[in-house]
This record gives C-alpha cells, sequence and structure tokens, in this order.
C-alpha cells in the first residue's frame, strides 16, 4: 500500500507566524488545518499530521527520499521558496535541522498544546519520526514537557543506547500505559535481548530476577550469543541459578559457547556438578566443546571429574570417547586424571580378586603339605606359602587404592573372597608361627 502525507496549504502560513512571531498568521493557520485523519482509497493511504509533525520536517521531502511517506504539499511553488529560503537562513546563521526545529517548536507551545497534538493517533507517532531524524535533544525537551510515549515508543527509544541515560530519567513517568511495556520489555529480555534496565525503571516486581536469570540462559542458547551481552546479564544480577527445560544450565551453555569470562563471574553462585537430562555436567559440556580453557577453569575449581553421565561416562571417559586428545593428556598431565576403559575396568577388577582368591586356596593348600607325613620341608613350604600369601595381599590392596580402580558397587560374593582372603592370611601366619615354634624347640633341644 502507497502511504502519502499530505502538506496542507496552511503550513507556509505557520511556519511564516513562527518565524516571524505573527500572532495572527499563527493563530489563522492552526485554526484553519484539516483534521488529521487517514484515508484509504484505491490501495493509496493519505494521512494529514498534526503541524509539530511539519515543524519537525521541516520542508517536504523529495519523491526519491527514504522516508515512511510520499510527501505532497498543497502549495505552490512561491511557498516552496518560501520555506527552502526559511531554512537556507537558519542553517547560514549555524542552526541545525534539529535546533531550527526546536526553535519554532518553542514558539509553537505558546499557542497550541503540543501535548495534545502528541496524543493524537497516526501512523507514525512523533517518538518515531524523531528516532528516525536522530533529534533526541528535542525528544527530551518534548519529554521535560510531560509527553506520554506509547509502548512501542518506548522500547524504539530505548534501542538508542547513548540516549538511555537521559531517557531513564522520565521513567515510568512518560509511559502512557505502563503494564503494556513492562509486558513487551520482559518478552525482549527472555529472548536474550537488553532490556533488564528498562524493567528496573518500570517495576519493583521481585520475579525480575528469575526473568533475568532466564534471560540469560535464552542468550546462551541462542546461537548467535555473544559473550559480551551475557556479560552484561551477569553484571546486572544474573547468578546462573536456574535451568532450562533441557536441564541445562547457564554454566553448561557457557562451557559450550567457551564463554570463559561468564564462566569465573558466575562459578562461585552455580552448581558445578549439577546435571542436564542427559546426565552431562558442565565438564561433559568442555569436553563436547573440545575447550581446554573451560576445562581448565571447571577442574580448578573444584568441579568433580567422577561424574559420570547417563552413558557411564566421566569427562576423562567422554573426551575419550570423543577422541579429544589434547583434553585428554591436559587432564592426565596437569590433573592427574586417567581412568580405564570399561574393558580395563574389568580386569582391573578381576585381578584384585584373583589375587584374594589364591590366598583364599593356599590356606587348605597348606594344610595338606603341613598334616601329610610323606611331605618333606614342610617348614620351607610353609614359609614360601606364607610369604606368597602376604605378597598377593599386598598388590591386591595396592590395586584397589590406586586412582585407577573403578569406584563401582561390587556383587557380594567379590567381597566374601576378600574376606576370605584376609582370614586365609591370618591362618596362615598362625600355622607359620606353629612352624616357627617347632624349629626353636628343636634348637632348644
Amino acid at each position: 500500500m502507497e502511504k502519502v502525507l499530505i502538506w496542507p496549504e496552511h503550513y507556509p502560513l505557520l511556519l511564516k507566524g513562527l518565524i516571524e512571531q505573527n500572532g495572527a498568521f499563527i493563530l489563522d493557520a492552526l485554526e484553519a488545518w484539516p483534521a488529521c485523519s487517514t484515508k484509504i482509497e484505491d490501495n493509496v493511504s493519505t494521512t494529514v499530521l498534526p503541524p509539530i509533525y511539519y515543524l519537525v520536517w521541516l520542508a517536504p521531502r523529495d519523491p526519491f527520499d527514504e522516508c515512511t511517506f510520499q510527501h505532497i504539499s498543497d502549495f505552490d511553488e512561491q511557498a516552496h521558496q518560501y520555506i527552502n529560503a526559511a531554512r537556507e537562513y537558519f542553517l547560514n546563521n549555524e542552526y541545525t535541522n534539529e535546533q531550527i526545529s526546536e526553535f519554532l517548536l518553542e514558539r509553537l507551545s505558546q499557542y497550541a498544546d503540543v501535548n495534545a497534538q502528541l496524543a493524537l493517533e497516526s501512523p507514525m507517532s512523533l517518538a518515531q519520526l524523531l528516532f528516525e531524524q536522530r533529534y533526541f535533544s528535542l525528544l527530551e525537551q518534548l519529554l521535560a514537557r510531560g509527553a506520554l510515549l506509547s509502548s512501542a515508543d518506548i522500547m524504539l527509544v530505548w534501542q538508542e543506547v547513548d540516549f538511555r541515560a537521559k531517557f531513564s530519567a522520565f521513567l515510568p513517568q512518560c509511559a502512557a500505559d505502563k503494564d503494556t511495556v513492562l509486558d513487551a520489555a520482559k518478552a525482549e529480555l527472555v529472548q536474550g535481548k537488553d532490556f533488564f534496565t528498562l524493567l528496573q525503571h518500570l517495576s519493583t516486581d521481585d520475579n525480575l530476577q528469575h526473568l533475568l536469570e532466564q534471560a540469560l540462559l535464552a542468550h546462551l542458547q541462542s546461537e548467535h550469543a555473544k559473550q559480551s551481552l551475557a556479560m552484561r546479564f551477569v553484571e546486572q544480577g544474573a547468578k546462573g541459578s536456574e535451568y532450562n527445560e533441557q536441564g541445562q544450565s547457564a554454566l553448561m551453555l557457557a562451557a559450550e559457547k567457551g564463554f570463559v569470562a561468564v564462566l569465573e563471574a558466575i562459578l562461585g553462585d552455580a552448581s558445578m556438578d549439577a546435571k542436564d537430562e542427559q546426565g552431562n555436567t558442565a565438564l561433559h559440556y568442555a569436553v563436547a566443546a573440545d575447550n581446554s580453557a573451560c576445562l581448565k577453569l571447571l577442574l580448578r575449581a573444584g568441579a568433580n571429574f567422577h561424574a559420570k553421565n547417563n552413558a557411564g561416562l566421566s569427562c576423562y571417559r567422554y573426551a575419550v570417547e570423543r577422541n579429544r586428545k589434547e583434553l585428554v593428556r591436559l587432564m592426565e598431565r596437569e590433573f592427574g586424571i586417567k581412568e580405564l576403559s570399561p574393558q580395563g575396568q574389568y580386569m582391573r577388577v578381576a585381578k584384585v580378586h584373583v589375587l584374594h582368591a589364591l590366598v583364599v586356596m593356599l590356606l587348605p593348600l597348606q594344610l595338606f603339605f603341613f598334616f601329610d607325613e610323606s611331605i618333606e620341608h614342610k617348614s620351607e613350604l610353609t614359609i614360601a606359602l606364607t610369604m606368597f600369601s602376604m605378597v598377593a595381599i599386598f598388590f591386591a590392596i595396592s590395586l584397589k587404592r590406586c586412582a585407577l580402580y573403578p569406584q563401582l558397587k561390587h556383587p557380594f560374593g567379590l567381597g566374601v573372597i576378600r574376606m576370605g582372603s584376609v582370614l586365609s592370611l591370618v591362618a596362615q601366619l598362625g600355622l607359620l608361627s606353629v612352624v616357627a615354634l617347632a624349629f626353636l624347640s628343636q634348637l632348644a633341644g
């Protein structure tokens, strides 16, 4: 649809009156000004706006200028020449376009209610026009006069970061509908956009912290997440204490993105050992991202590297499975972390309990040798077998206490074998004592 803006034939008279301070011209122009309205005919929208809008544009735009409306005037060429000459006069006297509009609006306010013109419904709000023209000084003056802005206007103006400090001084008083602005700002915040400060100016709701946490999560989930914006949420008070529907925390997502600064900032508040739906911790996320800096930071902060995901993989085994060779070497070299494969774990458990089983079996063997009169050198055999049992027990205990020994719950039967080996060794030591006493008695006789 083509949008057309009509410049009323009374505009040159209004401009002349404002420049020359001729009240009669001003009042005549205002009285004859057509009703502000928008008409649609044959797919063409024709609009007439309040005088204040035209004083911001100053002159009709050329047909090829990029703007919201196509500008069409109802006055003759002589009026165009006067408008352009007046504008050139101000520019030659070191006025900017914005200062010309400020000057004219100041004089208009002596004859008409500016706020009443602002309140009229129109396809384009004055705040939107001033934003497009970059007339923020003029916008500040209108706000100081008590102008009210719609929700859309406030959301638009808030995007101008350099104007926020001045704009904040007029919040929430300048909001025509504060609840609508709150809803819009909350929606933008949860999408990861920087609207928390606006919410702070508009509300004292305790739910703001929850919204800030959700905003941090939403931003970190985005494919286009930036560490600088994530840090802005953290600086505003986000602690990374909440989780999304997949059980992911800000800590996990920051590790996945490689945002070291965010990790450092929230480590003290967020749980390092929390798990998502797949059982993965922040360490698993750092491994998946192949990010050594995040992995180092988490390990140095005391993250539990023994924690296993739903597949039974610790961060070390996860790195091995994903062929993250550099991370594997890092964990082994700098943190002394090393774990066996499932087959290796099975073999380690088997070795320990085979040694215990041998010790158990040596007791009946010793008793057989001890009481069989046909066997000579009973004492030597008892000493040798007992020493073998002691060495076997020593190696079994050493293997079990090693960091590589799997921290698994063993079957009850294996526990019986371990207890049996201890009892067997005690009995063998008792038998060795009998042999030693007999030997000493022979020496004494």
